[in-house]
């Protein structure tokens, strides 16, 4: 299990303010996420042929031009619009 003092020392690096009744929950969360790690460390990978990006095999379609969408269709559907636009709640950042 990971200690407190590498949750404390891993939260001071990463910038992160944990009260100190938090930092057993976050060392039991962090430990089942370094548990999951080692279980894949556990893979049996002889014989695989490294991938650079999982992508590597895909087809892609052709990247085509299209006309654009009508944006009264667009609008159509939106709770509230301010002219030409979707208007929305202002958002609230935990900072304010």
């Amino acid at each position: 299990m990971t200690t407190r003092e590498e949750v404390l020392r891993i939260a001071r690096l990463a910038r992160l303010h944990l009260k100190d009744e938090e930092v057993d929950n976050v060392a039991r969360k962090f430990s089942a996420v370094m548990d999951s790690f080692n279980f894949l460390q556990e893979a049996k990978t002889e014989g695989v042929s490294p991938m650079f990006h999982a992508a590597e095999k895909m087809e892609l379609r052709p990247d085509e031009t299209e006309p654009p969408l009508d944006r009264e269709e667009l609008l159509a559907n939106a709770p509230d619009r301010l002219d030409a636009c979707f208007r929305i709640p202002k958002v609230v950042g935990a900072n304010e």
